[in-house]
């Protein structure tokens, strides 16, 4: 028998659980939690991101555009296209970029990113060509997202789309701001500064003032004043230059622009107290060139009527200087001149290495300079470096026109000295003829201490290698039919040897007076007849005539200077200094001549105007032919042809 108390204890328990079992029975379940679904195609769209990272652009859009086709409104859709688009953008297709941008900006209207999709629409719009809207569409991006990070990015953008509709005053201002936008060691800031020069180059006086306005308070602000002087150098306004180079100095304390400012300030003082008319004069009077030197001066003091004979009224003075032949001194010579001697201009040097030295002095100080020199591409210095010389180019292209225009030359040969004079005019000659439909058949060289020209006329002619038998029968044959039946004499000579092959209307020889005389018996001495010989202005000596004249009949050749042409200059000449003008004379004569007429007829007061000036002045005659100075400021007078006849030189008709 159990014990009662025992009973009542274990009773209790069980009723409790039996009650906890109830309750809990009536209480509602919760629902049974499913697995999430995997979201549809992400692979796709990973794989996408991942070859767009790794840079293979083209499968990289292939996917987005599979991703977005399979699911138009999931969850990276939007993503996907503004990826798209950016390819596209990296591809220079800006229509498919641009039709992406606007279905973004359609579609999902409260994208967090719109104000990037809507800038990059700006852009592609721009890229476009369509730069109205590009602007318009900026500033409203502006106007909508004024704080936003974007912001540089969108004044970079104005300033390229109002730049390219012509607004350079209103693209600076954008830049600037874009500049006041970014670090200073942000990489975009090189670009801003680029397109900041580039409108500065561009812009008239009017513009730079507007720009001076925007600029203000800025680093930019010396750029514009720095233009603006020098765009009034430029015109000759020397007041608004100094009022410019005042205000450029007073703009900044950073040295360079403080020194760049008064640097101009001494230019604008230099150029108004230039002393009107008064020039300069450098040549060669000491030294190995100094025979040349006393010639162009000579015919200088002729032309500034030293002698009592030239026109009254004489409107230049002229100091003259040695350059010794240095080129050291020439520059030195013209940097003094320019400073202390106030010249409104410098005529001079001759040889190539003192007139390359003197032009590049005159250029850098703004002095208006007529060279005296053959050197090619001397005038490309500067606005300010002028030549007055006959150049081998010119005496090329008024030869070889000659003679393949007016005179039926067509086969050229070419007989010319191992020499960098030699080789130059072989060149020059070779690619003018060409050009005018000729063409070279022949072409020996000879070296410059060479007397005996007997292989090198050989050669030209087919007589130095022995030929072929079948091929000296097929000449006889040829020579043979152009005469009469039996007559043999043509083909071969008496002593059954060869004759030449002529396969030239004329030889062109580019060599000086002496050597041509060695060379022109030479050729019927080989039996080499019925040819013009050609050359250079070189030969125009008297000694060619005493020498070789009898071989030189019908012989053309250029020349900066006929003699016969300008008798009373001749004789005053030789009355004076006791022997015969050259072209070194005639050209300092005629040189003197035509800047006292620029100066008479247009009055320059700086320098600036003197160069104007020679390029203006269009009227004046003198002994060599009319001078002008065409847009490269070479002077155009063009070279005479002359031919031999008897024992003179005359004009070719």
């Amino acid at each position: 028998m159990i014990p009662r108390f025992m009973f009542k204890t274990r009773a209790i328990p069980i009723l409790w659980m039996g009650i906890a079992f109830f309750i809990a029975a009536c209480q509602p379940r919760p629902p049974i939690q499913k697995p999430p679904e995997p979201e549809p195609d992400r692979a796709l769209f990973s794989a996408a991101e991942a070859a767009y990272r790794l840079g293979n652009k083209d499968e990289a859009l292939e996917r987005y555009r599979d991703y977005v086709e399979k699911n138009p409104g999931g969850p990276w859709a939007r993503d996907a296209l503004h990826r798209m688009a950016e390819i596209h953008v990296e591809k220079a297709e800006f229509e498919r970029a641009l039709a992406l941008y606007q279905k973004i900006a359609q579609d999902y209207p409260e994208h967090p990113g719109m104000a990037e999709v809507l800038l990059d629409r700006a852009g592609a719009l721009y890229r476009l060509g369509r730069h109205e809207e590009s602007r318009d569409e900026a500033l409203q991006w502006l106007r909508r997202f004024p704080a936003n990070p974007l912001a540089g990015h969108a004044f970079v953008l104005l300033g390229k789309s109002t730049g390219a509709l012509g607004e350079e005053a209103e693209a600076f201002a954008w830049f600037v701001r874009a500049s006041s936008a970014f670090p200073g060691d942000d990489p975009i800031q090189q670009e801003v500064e680029s397109y900041l020069a580039g409108l500065l180059e561009k812009a008239n006086m009017d513009s730079l003032e507007r720009m001076a306005e925007v600029a203000s308070g800025t680093k930019h602000l010396p750029l514009v004043y720095d233009r603006m002087a020098t765009l009034a150098l430029q015109a000759n306004d020397l007041d608004r230059a100094r009022e410019a180079a005042m205000a450029l100095v007073r703009s900044t304390p950073d040295q360079y622009w403080v020194d760049r400012g008064r640097s101009i300030l001494d230019r604008v003082s230099e150029e108004l107290a230039v002393r009107q008319g008064v020039f300069a004069c450098l040549l060669p009077l000491s030294g190995p060139f100094a025979i040349y030197g006393q010639e162009v001066l000579n015919g200088i003091q002729l032309g500034m009527g030293i002698f009592g004979t030239s026109e009254q009224g004489q409107g230049v003075e002229l100091l003259i200087e040695d350059t010794q032949g240095d080129p050291d001194v020439a520059a030195r010579k013209v940097e003094e001149l320019s400073h202390e001697g106030k010249v409104m201009g410098i005529i001079g040097p001759l040889a190539s290495k003192t007139a390359t030295a003197a032009a590049g002095k005159a250029q850098e100080l703004g002095v208006p300079i007529i060279t005296f020199t053959q050197k090619a591409g001397i005038t490309e210095e500067g606005d300010m470096v002028f030549r007055n010389f006959l150049t081998p180019a010119r005496e090329m292209d008024r030869l070889v026109a000659k003679g393949i225009d007016e005179m039926g030359m067509v086969r050229f040969g070419v007989l010319y000295p191992d020499s960098p004079y030699g080789r130059h005019l072989l060149h020059l000659f070779w690619d003018r003829v060409e050009k005018a439909g000729g063409r070279i058949t022949a072409v020996e060289s000879y070296g410059s201490e060479l007397t005996d020209f007997t292989e090198e006329i050989k050669k030209m002619v087919g007589l130095y290698y022995p030929r072929p038998p079948s091929i000296a029968e097929k000449l006889k044959a040829a020579r043979q039919a152009a005469f009469d039946v039996g007559v043999e004499a043509g083909a071969y000579d008496d002593g059954n040897q060869p004759e030449p092959i002529v396969d030239f209307d004329a030889v062109f020889i580019p060599d000086n007076s002496q050597k041509v005389a060695l060379i022109a018996p030479q050729f019927p001495f080989h039996s080499v007849f019925n040819i013009r010989l050609l050359g250079t202005s070189l030969w125009n000596a008297p000694d060619l005539l005493d020498q070789g004249a009898e071989y030189l009949q019908g012989a053309v050749f250029p020349s900066g200077f006929y003699a016969q042409s300008a008798e009373d200059f001749v004789n005053l000449y030789k009355e004076n200094f006791e022997t015969n003008p050259g072209i070194l004379a005639a050209t300092g004569y005629d040189t003197i001549r035509f800047l006292n007429h620029a100066v008479k007829t247009l009055a320059p007061r700086t320098r600036r105007e003197m160069m104007q000036a020679l390029l203006l002045s269009k009227d004046f005659q003198g002994i060599r032919g009319p001078l002008t100075f065409d847009d490269q400021r070479e002077a155009t007078t063009l070279p005479v042809l002359l031919t031999v006849k008897g024992k003179q030189f005359i004009p070719l008709p």
